[in-house]
C-alpha cells in the first residue's frame, strides 16, 4: 500500500470528535511528559514501576480468577497543532504551529501493534494464573452484543481538542486501532457511566471481571501561551512516546468500578523515530474587522519532519510492551 493510498484511507476516516479527560487521584496524577527522560527497555519492570505506575483499589484484584478483555484501544497520535494569543487594546497578536507524520500511518502496520499487544495481554494474564473469557464466549452474549452494537470497528481518526491554559489552543488528530477488528468505543480511554452499568451486568453470567485497556502513542508536546500585552507563541516539540494518563487498565466487576492501573509517567523511547527539519513561516497583518481600529497579526510556522517509519513501529510495539510489563507487575502479585 503506498503512502498515498494510505493517507487517502484515513482522510476518509476522519470524522469530529470532542476532548475527553480523565480524572486521576491518589497522589497518581499524570505528569507532564519529560522528553529527557528515555526509558530504558533493559530495566527490570519491578525496579520502574513506582516511577512510571499508579493504581487506584488495586486490592479489588485479590481473589480475581476470570477476565473478560472487553475492549482494547492502541490510539496513535499522528498530528499536533498549538495556537497562542495575546494582546492589548488596540492590538492582537496569534501565532500557530503544526506539524503530522509524513506520508501518514500505515493500516497494515498499526494493526500488526494492535493485535501482538492483545496477543501478549492474553498470554501473560494467562500465565500469571487468570482465566482470560475466550472472546467467543463474550461475543456471543445478548447483553454484550447489545453493548457493542453502538461501538465502532476497524480504524477510526477523530479531531480531539487539547487543553494547553489560558489564551491558547491546541488539537490532535487520533487513529484509533482495535485488535482483530474487536468493537470499542470512541471514548475507549475512559469509561461511560451508561457503560459501566452494562458491564456491572455482563459480569454476573460471564463469572468476570471485565477489561478495558488503552494505550497512546503519542508523536509530540504541543506549547503555547498568550495573554494580555504580550507577544503570542506557539511550537510542537516532536517526539515518540506512550502516553501518560490516557494509557491504562479498567476493571468493572459485580462490586462497580474496581482496580484501575494507569501510567502517571510518560514512556520516552531511546530513539525519537523523527527529526525536525526546516521551519515555513508566514504572516499577515491587518484590520479584518473594518473600523474596529483593531490590528491583528497572524503568524503561522509548519515544520517540515524526516521519519523513520520503521523504528516508530518498531518503538511503538516494543514500549507499550513495556508499559503492559509495568502494569503486570501489579497483575501478577495477586
Amino acid at each position: 500500500m503506498t503512502k498515498s493510498v494510505r493517507a487517502a484511507v484515513l482522510a476518509v476516516l476522519l470524522s469530529s470528535g470532542s476532548a475527553f479527560a480523565i480524572t486521576l487521584g491518589g497522589g497518581g496524577d499524570a505528569r507532564p511528559v519529560d522528553l529527557s527522560q528515555t526509558y530504558d527497555l533493559s530495566t527490570a519492570p519491578e525496579a520502574a514501576a513506582a516511577t512510571y505506575v499508579a493504581t487506584q483499589a488495586d486490592g479489588k484484584l485479590k481473589g480475581l480468577k476470570r477476565i473478560a478483555i472487553s475492549t482494547v484501544c492502541v490510539q496513535f497520535i499522528n498530528a499536533k497543532s498549538a495556537v497562542g494569543q495575546a494582546g492589548g487594546i488596540s492590538s492582537t497578536y496569534t501565532r500557530s504551529a503544526e506539524g503530522g507524520i509524513p506520508g501518514g500511518l500505515d493500516p497494515v502496520k498499526m494493526q500488526a501493534v494492535a493485535d501482538a499487544y492483545l496477543e501478549r495481554l492474553e498470554a501473560d494474564l494467562t500465565a500469571a494464573g487468570y482465566e482470560v473469557v475466550p472472546y467467543e464466549e463474550l461475543a456471543a452474549n445478548a447483553m454484550f452484543q447489545k453493548l457493542s452494537a453502538k461501538y465502532l470497528r476497524g480504524i477510526t481518526m477523530r479531531t480531539r481538542k487539547l487543553d494547553l491554559g489560558k489564551g491558547t489552543a491546541g488539537q490532535e488528530n487520533v487513529v484509533t486501532v482495535s485488535p482483530k477488528d474487536r468493537p470499542y468505543a470512541a471514548d475507549c480511554a475512559s469509561i461511560s457511566p451508561s457503560d459501566t452499568g452494562s458491564f456491572v451486568r455482563l459480569a454476573y453470567p460471564l463469572n468476570a471481571e471485565m477489561l478495558t485497556v488503552s494505550a497512546v502513542i503519542d508523536m509530540g508536546v504541543p506549547k503555547a501561551s498568550g495573554g494580555f500585552l504580550g507577544r503570542a507563541a506557539a511550537d510542537v516539540d516532536y517526539a515518540q512516546f506512550v502516553r501518560a494518563g490516557d494509557s491504562q487498565y479498567q476493571f468493572v466487576g459485580k462490586t462497580g468500578p474496581g482496580a484501575r492501573i494507569w501510567l502517571k509517567q510518560s514512556i520516552v523511547p531511546q530513539q525519537n523515530p523523527f527529526t525536525r527539519g526546516a521551519t515555513t513561516q508566514g504572516e499577515r497583518t491587518g484590520d479584518y474587522n473594518a473600523g474596529s481600529g483593531t490590528t491583528r497579526t497572524e503568524q503561522g510556522s509548519s515544520v517540515s519532519i524526516s521519519f523513520n517509519e520503521a523504528l516508530y513501529y518498531d518503538n511503538a510495539s516494543q514500549y507499550i510492551g513495556a508499559m503492559h510489563q509495568l502494569f503486570m507487575t501489579k497483575l501478577a502479585a495477586k
